[in-house]
């Protein structure tokens, strides 16, 4: 360790030697979900290079979601390629990496270092980045799933309405409305497919008061609370949901040509913004059907995968900054994540006047309480059950199967994918 921190005190100092110039230290940062999370990782890495100029950050953003990048780095790690940092690492995909040695841990680096205890992350934060008492990434942002309301339509058949703390007995009676007023319209569209782990699917089993799976690996959704997911999921077909991809439902949401959309809050710069100014687009926050009812954790941390020790000490330089207020900043502006960053939300030099200009931003901070990460999927086979769920839900949205008929099919073809003992 102290041979890391004379390693980074020599990059201070260099530029002051008189017979030598620091050469250039270039960290390649690979990242998923490109559309999005380049919109504020180029900004953060350009800013951050302008105050560190001996280190460059090369960005590379290939990988479409989550199970995407966890793949493409399993594959790097067997032919040696990795990159020597990795952004927004899904919280469940951690273990999977970590305990493959892919991630440094960085335990030492924030016990070491001074600085850390005034970036401005909580340390309970950095429960949802531990593996085995090992903290091996530095929590980026949160994200749970909002509604999203487009008032220019719900007004014609809700005039009055203002509180958008609503049930999903509320949300379905304004579905039915908009379908007998405004045919050419969607009442409602439930973003499930392009998930990552389930994850909507786990925030409705979550708010049930239910689990996906059981914190030993067991199957959880051969259960009341999974029966009425799903039987929720048939509503939203019975209700007119049309199954689409996300991206098409996005476009078509900004169209004008859905009422009301549940989908992550990191997707509310672009999603108001697509939407313009003739619509007005009001959040609120995602029904709890039970007492206690929790919501799935989205969002991710970024990870050291370098193993040489210069490059360690500069990319921990980069995630203290990249974790810090002026960053956690520019997450929040470009896509709508909660932030982890608590300087960040109470200084009005970064974020605390930006959430009194925009209210759209609040139900994801009052939905704090009810986020916990979700139970991970046992084994190596994560992906093919997240597939073998996805499958079955949209049987059930595109109503070719009830959810009587789906739950045991469910049941025992994720059962086969499960580790035998």
């Amino acid at each position: 360790m102290r041979r890391l921190l004379s390693i980074l005190g020599a990059f201070g100092l260099c530029a002051c030697a008189a017979n030598a110039q620091a050469e250039q230290i270039t960290l390649h940062l690979t990242h998923a979900f490109p559309s999005r999370d380049s919109l504020f990782l180029k900004p953060i890495a350009e800013k951050f290079t302008q105050q560190n100029p001996d280190i460059r950050i090369e960005l590379e953003g290939n990988a479409t979601d989550c199970p995407a990048l966890l793949q493409q780095l399993l594959r790097d790690g067997v032919t040696g390629s990795l990159p020597d940092m990795v952004s927004g690492i899904c919280y469940t995909d951690m273990p999977t990496l970590a305990e493959r040695g892919m991630l440094t841990p960085l335990d030492k680096l924030i016990a070491d270092d001074d600085e850390w205890k005034n970036v401005g992350v909580e340390p309970g934060v950095l429960g949802t980045t531990t593996v085995e008492g090992h903290v091996v990434a530095i929590p980026q942002s949160v994200s749970a799933s909002i509604a999203y309301y487009n008032m220019s339509l719900i007004r014609e058949v809700r005039p009055d309405l203002r509180n958008l703390e609503l049930s999903w007995s509320d949300i379905l009676s304004i579905a039915d409305d908009l379908k007998k007023s405004t045919p050419d319209v969607m009442p409602l569209f439930f973003e499930y497919y392009a998930d990552s782990y389930n994850w909507s699917f786990n925030s409705l089993m979550l708010s049930h008061g239910g689990s996906v799976f059981t914190e030993d690996g067991k199957i959880g959704f051969n259960s009341k609370a999974g029966r009425d997911a799903l039987d929720l999921m048939q509503r939203f077909g019975q209700a007119g949901m049309v199954d689409m991809t996300a991206e098409q439902a996005r476009q078509a949401f900004a169209s004008g040509k859905i009422g009301i959309y549940f989908a992550s809050n990191s997707r509310l710069k672009t999603l108001t913004a697509n939407a313009g100014p003739s619509l007005d687009i009001q959040t609120g926050p995602f029904p709890q059907s039970a007492v206690g009812g929790k919501l799935a954790s989205g969002g991710g941390g970024m990870a050291i995968t370098t193993k040489d020790p210069g490059k360690i000490a500069a990319a921990w330089k980069f995630l203290k900054f990249a974790s810090g207020p002026e960053a956690q900043t520019m997450i929040v502006k470009a896509t709508g994540f909660t932030p982890v960053n608590t300087l960040a939300v109470k200084d009005a030099a970064y974020l605390g006047d930006y959430y009194k200009a925009n209210p759209n931003a609040l139900p994801a901070i009052a939905q704090l309480p009810r986020i916990r990460i979700q139970n991970l999927y046992p084994g190596d086979n994560g992906p093919r059950i997240t597939t073998v769920i996805r499958d079955h839900l949209q049987n059930v949205i595109t109503l070719k199967q009830t959810p009587a008929e789906v739950l045991p099919e469910m049941v025992a073809n994720v059962e086969k994918l499960l580790p035998r003992h």
